[in-house]
């Protein structure tokens, strides 16, 4: 009975390591990925030295836990530098609250806030998009073919059809007051996206949102306009 005890209790040990192993692989969130991945190599180490008496697998589990252990202490450490200011903030909480702080950092030297008069075209019918527009204040008017078929209110994204595909701007976007707006180039939003899945999912998810709220608000609009 007692070797049976004994014979159960190693098999969970020895498998534990490679099920938590394969659980971190499905993780989407890094800082979560690292956790698991931590329990994983600790009970792998676990079962190395005390049933296996195995000291490179020993050695091996346990550096693959340590530096699990260095990555969380510096995505800690890059978190706690990262400091926002008012119109960061908005843009981090409105837009990207599900990332890291280092992570929104990153987004942010990608762009330049700038502050723009009624009047301003910020994307034009037929054109490519070169940046994309997150709106913290004022209003624009969304105009298709010299027509107004909307209008864009802060906390609003411009641009976001055609820097996701490629394609030309479907409508021509001018400020009707004084705004404020953070500009993120294209190019390096790209780049990032492609180096970090958590920010490429983060902006697609806030693109799509975006989209179908401006949908939304149209079919509202033609509707009234009957």
């Amino acid at each position: 009975m007692l070797l049976n005890a004994e014979f159960v209790t190693r098999m969970l040990v020895g498998n534990v390591s490679y099920l938590l192993l394969v659980v971190s692989m499905m993780m989407t969130r890094m800082l979560m990925l690292r956790i698991v991945a931590i329990s994983s190599g600790a009970s792998g180490a676990v079962y190395a030295y005390f049933w296996l008496n195995d000291p490179v697998c020993t050695f091996w589990e346990t550096a693959f836990t340590m530096v699990n252990v260095v990555q969380i202490a510096l995505i800690t450490y890059r978190n706690m530098l990262a400091r926002f200011n008012e119109d960061e903030r908005a843009f981090y909480t409105q837009l990207v609250s599900e990332l890291a702080p280092h992570q929104v950092r990153r987004l942010l030297r990608r762009g330049y806030w700038l502050d723009a008069a009624a009047g301003t075209r910020l994307t034009r019918q037929g054109e490519v998009v070169s940046h994309l527009i997150f709106l913290k204040s004022g209003r624009a008017d969304v105009l298709v073919d010299k027509r107004r078929v909307g209008s864009c209110n802060a906390g609003s994204l411009i641009g976001e059809i055609s820097i996701r595909s490629g394609a030309p701007a479907t409508a021509t976007v001018v400020a009707t007051e004084p705004i404020r707006y953070l500009s993120l180039d294209r190019t390096g939003l790209h780049t990032i996206m492609r180096s970090d899945p958590e920010i490429e999912r983060a902006i697609d998810r806030v693109s799509q949102q975006s989209l179908e709220f401006k949908l939304v608000r149209m079919n509202k609009a033609a509707l009234y306009s009957y």
